[in-house]
C-alpha cells in the first residue's frame, strides 16, 4: 500500500470518528441540558435534516471544480505534456514532434490568455460585472473552468500533435481517466462536506 493511501485512510479514519463524537455530543448535551443553543441529530428533526438534506450538502461549487480539475488533470497526464514539462519524457525530447508540440502548445496558450484578456480587460467587457468590475463577475464566477478548460485543449493539442492520443477513443480516455486518479479525494470530499455541515446543523451556524 502506497503512503499516499495510508494517509487518505486515517484522514477518513478521522472524518468518521468526529462525525460520531459530533452526534454523540449533540444528543449528550440536548438531553442533559436545553439551555445551550444546540440541537440534537439523533432527535426527529436531525435525523429528517440528515436524510433530506444529504445530497444538497454535497451539490457545491466545490464538486464541480473536484470533478473539472479530475477531468483537466487526466488530460494533462495522459497526454504526457505533463512528463514533457517536468521534463522526464527524455526519449521524445528531442524529437521533431515534440518540439513541434510544444511551440503549438504555447502558441495556443498565448492565444487563449489574449482572448480571456480580451473578454475581461478591455472597458464593457463581456465577462465583467454590470458595475464593470471583476470580482465579482461573469469570469469569476467561471475562473476554474476557464482554467480548466485551457488544461483540456493544451493538453489534447499536444497528445495529438506528439502522437501520445492517437484516436477519439485515446483523447476520450485522458478525458475521463482523470476521476480515478483522485478517486480518494471523492471520499474524503463526502465526509468532509458532511461533517461541516453537521457541526453547523448542530451548533446552529
Amino acid at each position: 500500500m502506497k503512503k499516499s493511501e495510508k494517509a487518505f485512510a486515517y484522514v477518513a479514519l478521522m472524518l468518521v470518528i468526529a462525525q460520531v463524537a459530533v452526534i454523540l455530543v449533540s444528543w449528550i448535551v440536548t438531553a442533559v441540558t436545553q439551555a445551550l443553543p444546540m440541537r440534537s441529530l439523533l432527535s426527529s428533526e436531525g435525523i429528517r435534516w440528515f436524510f433530506g438534506e444529504f445530497v444538497s450538502n454535497l451539490a457545491s461549487p466545490l464538486l464541480v471544480w473536484m470533478l473539472l480539475a479530475a477531468i483537466a488533470y487526466g488530460a494533462l497526464r495522459s497526454s504526457g505534456l505533463l512528463q514533457a514539462l517536468k521534463g522526464e519524457s527524455h526519449e521524445h525530447r528531442n524529437s521533431f514532434r515534440h518540439r513541434f508540440a510544444l511551440k503549438i502548445v504555447v502558441a495556443e496558450v498565448i492565444l487563449y490568455v489574449c482572448i480571456i484578456l480580451i473578454l475581461t480587460c478591455i472597458p464593457h467587457a463581456v465577462l465583467l460585472s454590470s458595475t464593470g468590475h471583476l470580482f465579482p463577475s461573469s469570469f469569476s464566477q467561471s475562473l476554474v473552468p476557464v482554467i480548466t478548460f485551457g488544461v483540456v485543449l493544451v493538453s489534447v493539442t499536444y497528445g495529438l500533435l506528439s502522437s501520445t492520443l492517437s484516436s477519439v477513443v485515446d483523447v476520450f480516455h485522458s478525458l475521463t481517466i482523470g476521476v480515478s486518479y483522485l478517486l480518494p479525494w471523492w471520499f474524503i470530499y463526502v465526509l468532509a462536506v458532511q461533517l461541516w455541515y453537521t457541526i453547523c446543523f448542530v451548533f446552529m451556524l
